[in-house]
Parts: C-alpha cells; sequence; structure tokens
C-alpha cells in the first residue's frame, strides 16, 4: 500500500529512483564499461550498480507482445541464510494489488451486478457514506479518509491484528469525508478495502477468492494470489526495512489488514504476464478496460488502480507498492506493448522499484536517461559560470552552487543534490533521474536551466537572476529554546504534526507517518533539507509556540498549536 497525508506528505516518493550509496566514481566506472556491452549488458549493469551483492536484491522481468526480452535478479533473497535473489521468487507487491481488485469490480459490471455509478449504500446497507458511488472509490476522489493515515497505525500493535473488511471500515467511519465527493483527489486504501467488502457482498465469496477464479486462475498465474502468512509458498521471500543504520527485518503486518488494497504476492514474471493479458483484451471487454485506464474522469492522472503518465515522451500506465519490507512497479507503454516489473524485499532505500523500472524501459526503447552515460572533464571555470540564483515561478527559487569542486543544486527549500557532467551542456545526478541543460544566450552566457522531470516533454526552465547564493545556515538551539518549540500543531483534522526533542536530536512526526529529524537555522525555525520542508513557529515573548506555519512546495500552511497529554504535563 502507499499512504497520502490530507494536504501534504512527508514521505513523498520522488518518481526517480536514486542510489547515493553508490560512489561517484564506481558508477562512472560501470558506466565506461557499458560502451561495447550488449544490450543484456547494459542492462544487468544498470541493477548491478543499483543492488549490491550482500543487500536485499530484485527480480526484473521485461517483456514484448508478451515475450519475455529481460529477465534478471540481483541482491539477496534472505540475508540471514545468504540466499540469493532468484527470478521465480515470490515477493509482496501492495499497491499494485488494486489493480486486480479494480478489475474484479469491472467484472461484477460485466456480470451486471453494479455499474461504475452504483451507490455504496445500495451495495453495502451499513455503509456509513451510502451516497459515494463506486467509481469514487475506483479512482480515489469519494474523499474518505485512509486508515494507513491513523497516527502510528501502521507501525503499532494494532497491525499485527487479524481484522475483517469491517473492522478496517470502522477504523475511520467516524471521521467526516475530506472533501465533497469527485472534487477533490486523495489516496485512499480505505476506498479499496470498501471495494474488497463489495466484492464479498456480491459474490459470496472472499476477495481474493473472487479475484482467483475470475481473473488469475484463467491465466493459470499459479504464484499470484493473497498473501497467507499460514499457507507454504515455495520461494516466498522475506522484507527488510532500511534506514541509516542499515537493514532490518521487515515488522509484523497481518495481511489481513492491506485487505484488498495492498494484501497480495507475484513474481515478477507472473505480473508481466499478468499486464499483457490485461492490456490486450484477454481480462475484460474493450468498453471496461476502456473505463479502467480513463483518467479524463478523475484528478491527478489517475484512473482505476492505474497511473496514467509519460516515461520518455511515450504513455505509461503504470502503479506501485509498498509494504513493510516491499516494494514494488509495474509499468505498461502501450506504444511498445513493453512491460517491465520490478519487486524488492526492501523498503526504505533510496533506489526504489519504480527507478529500476524506468531506466530498464528507458534502455529498451533506445531512449536511456542521461544518468547512464560516462562523466565528462569540465573545467571549474565553467562551473562557477552556473553559480547563481535562478527563478522557477514566482514563490520557488533553485539555487546551484559549488562545494568541495563539485556542483550542487537545490530547488526552494529542499535537499541539495550533487551533479556531474555528461557533455553536451548536460548535467546528471547520482540519486536521481532528474536532469538539467543549460541553456545560454548568442553571446554564450548562461541564461537559465531546463530541467527534466520523469514526464520530461517539456522541461521546467529557471531563469538565472542572479550570480549570488544565499543559503540557509544550521544553528543549536538550547534546551530551553527546544522546549518552546515541542508539541503537537494541527494541520487539519485528522492531521497532526508532532514536533519531539529525542537523544538523537529534534524530530518532526506527521499522522500515520515516521518520526523524521529536523535541524534549526533560528530560534523559531526548524527545516529538513531532504523532504523541502521548513517550519516556522509564531512565538510569544514567553511561553511555547502557538502555531507551526510548514512551508513546502510554495505553499505556506497554518498550523495551530492543540493540546495534548504533551502539552497538558509541560504545563
Amino acid at each position: 500500500m502507499r499512504t497520502h497525508l490530507v494536504l501534504i506528505s512527508f514521505f513523498s516518493l520522488s518518481l526517480m529512483g536514486c542510489n547515493p550509496s553508490v560512489e561517484p566514481q564506481a558508477a562512472e566506472q560501470s558506466i565506461s564499461a557499458q560502451q561495447q556491452a550488449s544490450p543484456t549488458q547494459q542492462l544487468d549493469a544498470i541493477l548491478a550498480r543499483s543492488y549490491a551483492t550482500d543487500e536485499p536484491g530484485v527480480t526484473v522481468v521485461a517483456s514484448r507482445s508478451g515475450e519475455v526480452v529481460y529477465q534478471a535478479a540481483y541482491g539477496m533473497a534472505d540475508l540471514e541464510l545468504d540466499v540469493a535473489m532468484q527470478p521465480e521468487h515470490v515477493l509482496k507487491i501492495g499497491s499494485i494489488t488494486k489493480q486486480f481488485t479494480a478489475a474484479a469490480i469491472l467484472r461484477l459490471a460485466e456480470q451486471g451486478k453494479l455499474t461504475m455509478q452504483s451507490k455504496v449504500g445500495e451495495l453495502l446497507p451499513n455503509f456509513h457514506e451510502p451516497d459515494l458511488t463506486v467509481h469514487q472509490l475506483l479512482n480515489h476522489t469519494s474523499g474518505l479518509p485512509s486508515y494507513t493515515d491513523i497516527g502510528g497505525y501502521m507501525m503499532g500493535e494494532e497491525i499485527r491484528a487479524d481484522v475483517d473488511a469491517a473492522e478496517i471500515i470502522a477504523l475511520t467511519s467516524d471521521q467526516p469525508l475530506l472533501f465533497v465527493p469527485g472534487e477533490d483527489w486523495r489516496y485512499s486504501n480505505s476506498g479499496y478495502v470498501v471495494l474488497g467488502a463489495i466484492i464479498e457482498e456480491l459474490s459470496g465469496m472472499s476477495w481474493h477468492e473472487y479475484i482467483a477464479q475470475e481473473l488469475t486462475q484463467p491465466l493459470q498465474l499459479a504464484k499470484t494470489g493473497y498473501f497467507n502468512e499460514a499457507e507454504l509458498v515455495q520461494g516466498r521471500v522475506p522484507g527488510y526495512m532500511y534506514d541509516d543504520n542499515g537493514y532490518t527485518n521487515a515488522p509484523y503486518i497481518s495481511m489481513t489488514q492491506p485487505h484488498a488494497a495492498g494484501a497480495m504476492y507475484s513474481t515478477a514474471k507472473e505480473l508481466a504476464q499478468w499486464q499483457y493479458a490485461l492490456h490486450t483484451g484477454q481480462v475484460l471487454t474493450d468498453s471496461s478496460y476502456a473505463q479502467m485506464i480513463d483518467a479524463s474522469q478523475g484528478l491527478n492522472n489517475y484512473a482505476y488502480a492505474l497511473d496514467i503518465i509519460s516515461l520518455r515522451g511515450t504513455k505509461m500506465i503504470s502503479h506501485g507498492g509498498g509494504i513493510h519490507g516491499f516494494n514494488a512497479f509495474a509499468l505498461w507503454l502501450p506504444e511498445y506493448e513493453l512491460s517491465v516489473v520490478a519487486l524488492t524485499n526492501s523498503m526504505g532505500r533510496p533506489m526504489g522499484a519504480s527507478g529500476t523500472a524506468f531506466r530498464i524501459a528507458a534502455h529498451l526503447i533506445n531512449q536511456p536517461f542521461p544518468i547512464e552515460k560516462d562523466t565528462v572533464s569540465i573545467a571549474e571555470a565553467e562551473l562557477q559560470e552556473l553559480v547563481g540564483t535562478y527563478q522557477i515561478d514566482e514563490s520557488t527559487e533553485r539555487v546551484v552552487f559549488l562545494k568541495d569542486g563539485v556542483l550542487h543544486s537545490k530547488r526552494g527549500e529542499g535537499r541539495p543534490y550533487a551533479a556531474r557532467y555528461v557533455g553536451d551542456g548536460q548535467f546528471v545526478f547520482a540519486d536521481t533521474l532528474v536532469y538539467f541543460e543549460v541553456v545560454r544566450d548568442a553571446d554564450g552566457s548562461v541564461t537559465g536551466l531546463n530541467y527534466y522531470q520523469l514526464e520530461d516533454a517539456e522541461p521546467e526552465f529557471s531563469a538565472k537572476v542572479s550570480s549570488e547564493v544565499t543559503l540557509r545556515e544550521k544553528v543549536e538551539l538550547t534546551d530551553e529554546q527546544i522546549a518552546r518549540l515541542v508539541g503537537d500543531y494541527q494541520l487539519q483534522p485528522n492531521f497532526v504534526i508532532s514536533i519531539r526533542a529525542t537523544d538523537a536530536g529534534i524530530t518532526a512526526q506527521a499522522t500515520g507517518q515516521s518520526a523524521f529529524l529536523v535541524e534549526a537555522s533560528a530560534t523559531d525555525v526548524l527545516f529538513n533539507e531532504q523532504f523541502g520542508i521548513v517550519m516556522e513557529f509564531e512565538l510569544p515573548e514567553q511561553g511555547v509556540a502557538t502555531q507551526l506555519n510548514l512551508i513546502q512546495g510554495g505553499q505556506n500552511m497554518p498550523a495551530p498549536r492543540i493540546e495534548s497529554s504533551l502539552n497538558k504535563e509541560d504545563e
């Protein structure tokens, strides 16, 4: 499953894969070795640079028109038993489950048991928001709060308990809708649990039994199904969590909890077979499939359990999944009938399954990302020409600066990224697929930078407005100064930011997310470069802060201090 916060995600996962653990020199040597390599060797090199042989690994399958063109596994399946990852290994797929759920709902529609405009109250008589439609649940425009956003729930004791759909739905049944249904977009795992309950109500069997009967068994997907901990599944691997201290075993989660939102497992090869069948008319009727991939009726480029965006200028239909210890990504490029699936048995590492899949796919359509290029030597004087402040829009600036002879780029309050030169005015980053090109006028003077994201048909232009650079400086706060900031601040109903003083330092934690470290740049300002967050506090002459103003992505959002057990203890 994936979680998104009400207004802002502190842990919004970039679509760009990253791998800061790779030393630049080693990466450059690997790239150089590719120059005379075969296509398969070039793809192998991408995986070898991203997945160490003694760390949790990845299994990848790429297929064109249903035929496998590349298959590989790198890294470890089991760290404790010293077992290497194999292509046939079985891994949790998290929210990729949702497309099976969506297809099952559309199959029920084909059987005449519902329509996309059916009201949930007509299908589940006791549901607390009876006027929501099936369509709104499928494309996340229902406004249902997600139970995965409940503070501490996903990493607490509750997630270990076996539950049914009714119990999961009840977790947020007393919360109001986040917005008027159909007028906004908010990723909701609760919405897909409700869809699972609808499948069970209308089919007379469990949601996953119906999916097996109608979808996976007809396609002979023997290693794709509900992740039942009690069953023996050949080739099933454990998952791991990654942080700055290394790897640990993933915490236990009862797979009854993710339900139809994220409780399935598969292999990379079987997911590739599923994608080909789904996108070539072997699963749904033409009209049902058209509904499934139609993002025009929703928001955020989201259809039914599928993101409709682009990769290197070509249409891409995709979805990812993340669940305790596992990260998965599956993409389909209709123009090429190309499927790429990447499954990993770790969560939290910078290079995720999505970045791996993007790089493999880009290679296979002969449009590799510039990150695959050799480093080209460039004089420091030429780099100095780029140093300065660049204007992106009215509220957002980018600064480019030199540190220890290496060019760095920093957008707004985000983290700085070291860039390396690959020739032709292009710079790439070691830990992202984003790259930029230098724009010069007729006299050769630098006038701006074009930044290319994943959907890079149109670059983001940053106009150079100054050769000066101002960077946020870190300061040390006293215990008394920190104590004035500590507390809980409500950004929205059911969405609280908690500031705490710990042995490791000052931390911030948003509802439903893990705590992370922040630093101070003033007695009333905390920030985190990695997530591009600044928190400005309103401090009276004496006493604790009365409000936190969260600044991210050009938005300034007030969060008044609220009463909590911690606040009362401080009084």
